[in-house]
């Protein structure tokens, strides 16, 4: 069941809600998810540069039609909200929720910014899955690159340029049982992952046993206003297209590259069956175990970056 939350006039903390839906149950759901402490949640890394078609954007600054197949691949990504790719003033442009953005140097900035390029730090894009050999991942470790974008693209792409506006778009949500709030917008598509894992638990029974270990107890961690660390760029938890799935128990296990002691031994690592992965991939969302920096309980909705890298996304068929 999806339960959508609207918080009263004036109010300030997403703690102070009420719902139109989901009555006295869901309430107690949700400030179940603030009253119970935990170790912070993982602050997110941005993998390895994509190479060949779509290559750092530091490197297409003359390449008109490499700019082109980046914004009609937002486009693709996002039709209900990017659509209106055009080239303009010299540069490729596209609407994001009807307001125009340019590539600008591969800043993606709204037309009052993009003649201030110089003032912020370019998008990038990378491979996915990440492979690389275990050298490569322990200078990974050692010194994490970052894409540190402006946050003005999905800002508007998800219509939450502030916390307030962020928790609006919000809705309590089920997924395998975990309770948590995220952006409306994927609710539908969590539906369809989640049908199809059952259909694959019929004749996997490592799925069935995955879900069993879920953590259901609030607090879960979907919705979540936050920065990246070491960047000026949001977490995708921000706009709610986040979410993490742990266990009950790791039974000494690790999930994320900087807690523990995991090392490089993958097989150290916590992480669901081959099959929820394709799941959530064949519906727009990457999962963090497939990064050079770690994190395996992490799935965020990004179908460009999948698209980019060839990947067929179910509901964006043609």
């Amino acid at each position: 069941m999806t339960c959508f939350l609207r918080r009263k006039n004036n109010t300030k903390k997403p703690s102070s809600l009420i719902f139109s839906a989901c009555g006295v149950v869901a309430v107690l759901l949700l400030l179940g998810c603030r009253s119970v402490p935990l170790p912070p949640p993982p602050q997110e890394p941005d993998p390895t540069p994509l190479p060949q078609r779509f290559p750092s954007t530091l490197k297409i600054l003359d390449d008109l039609e490499a700019q082109h197949r980046i914004m009609l691949t937002f486009a693709k990504a996002y039709p209900s909200q990017i659509t209106g790719v055009e080239f303009i003033d010299n540069d490729w442009s596209m609407l994001v929720n009807g307001e125009r953005f340019f590539f600008a140097n591969g800043r993606f900035l709204p037309e009052d910014l993009r003649h201030r390029w110089e003032e912020f730090y370019p998008y990038d894009f990378y491979a996915y899955p990440w492979v690389g050999t275990p050298e490569e991942r322990r200078a990974a470790f050692q010194n994490p690159i970052r894409s540190v974008g402006s946050p003005f693209l999905f800002d508007t792409l998800w219509s939450a340029p502030t916390q307030d506006a962020s928790w609006e778009q919000q809705v309590l949500y089920s997924f395998l049982g975990v309770k948590m709030a995220i952006h409306n917008y994927i609710a539908p598509l969590l539906d369809r992952v989640q049908a199809r894992i059952r259909v694959d638990a019929q004749t996997d029974p490592s799925i069935n046993e995955w879900i069993s270990e879920l953590w259901t107890t609030p607090p879960t961690f979907g919705w979540s206003w936050r920065n990246i660390a070491g960047t000026n760029r949001r977490s995708l938890h921000s706009y709610g297209i986040a979410i993490d799935l742990l266990p009950r128990d790791l039974r000494g296990r690790h999930t994320y590259w900087q807690w523990g002691t995991g090392g490089l031994d993958f097989d150290n690592f916590y992480k669901p069956p081959e099959a929820v992965v394709r799941a959530f991939e064949a519906y727009g969302f990457l999962w963090g175990g497939n990064w050079n920096l770690i994190d395996t309980m992490h799935f965020e909705y990004r179908p460009e970056i999948l698209l980019m890298n060839d990947f067929v996304i179910e509901h964006l068929r043609r």
